[in-house]
Parts: structure tokens; sequence; C-alpha cells
């Protein structure tokens, strides 16, 4: 069984999991301890660290809480989980998809004129290089 030592205590991946105080739960997060039981985590600062570990975007990507869903269009690769987050409600979400110039056609015509306005900008940037 696979342990870590935090402030002096030694958890479990399942003492982590029950772990009442945030910051133990962070401090697994931040030495990529449980991070696969931490996906699950009650607190959405908990999930978006797990999110900048690269685990769990695949879960995480329908996370309620936006801000979770930011986490992982700022740190994911699998496009098809892109693809889900360039449709989201949340314009911080897409606004973070198409700075990373994923999906730039689709947000020139964007609702929130800065997202649109973005995209317009990356993709005239890609025309002048070419």
């Amino acid at each position: 069984m696979t342990t870590l030592a935090i402030d002096g205590k030694v958890y479990s991946e399942q003492d982590i999991v029950q772990e009442k105080q945030e910051y133990i739960r962070l401090e697994a997060v931040d030495a990529c301890f449980a991070l696969h039981a931490l996906v699950n985590d009650k607190s959405a600062l908990v999930r978006s660290a797990v999110a900048r570990k690269k685990v769990g975007h695949e879960y995480l990507v329908f996370d309620k809480n936006w801000r979770v869903r930011a986490t992982v269009a700022q740190y994911c690769d699998d496009e098809h989980l892109l693809d889900q987050l360039k449709n989201d409600s949340n314009e911080f979400v897409r606004f973070i998809v198409a700075k990373r110039g994923y999906a730039l056609e689709q947000f020139v015509d964007d609702v929130d004129e800065e997202i649109a306005s973005l995209a317009r900008y990356q993709l005239q940037n890609r025309w002048v290089a070419a």
C-alpha cells in the first residue's frame, strides 16, 4: 500500500479521500498522490488542482464547476475533450479554448465579442505568418 506523509501524519489513498482538511488534500495533489481518487473530491479547488496535473480530464470536462472545466481547457491535449469545451455554456471556458488557438473558425462568430475578437486576431496572425 502506498502512503504519503503530510505534516507529520501518514496517509493512505483512502485516508486522503476522507480527509476533512482541504489543504491536506491539496498537498496530496501537489505530491501527485491519489490523483485518480481525488478527481471526485467535493472541493472544486482540489478537482482543479487534479486537472492541472493532467489527470481525470475525461471526467472533469463535465464538472459542474466552470473553474474546473476552465482548468481542463487550459491543460488538456485531447482534441475530443476540447471539442466538448468549445461549446461550453461558460464564456471563460470558451475563451481559454480560443486562447489556445483551438477551433478558431467557430469562435469568430461567438456571442461573446471578446472571444470573437480574439479568434479573428489569432486567425489573422496565422494568415500573415503563412
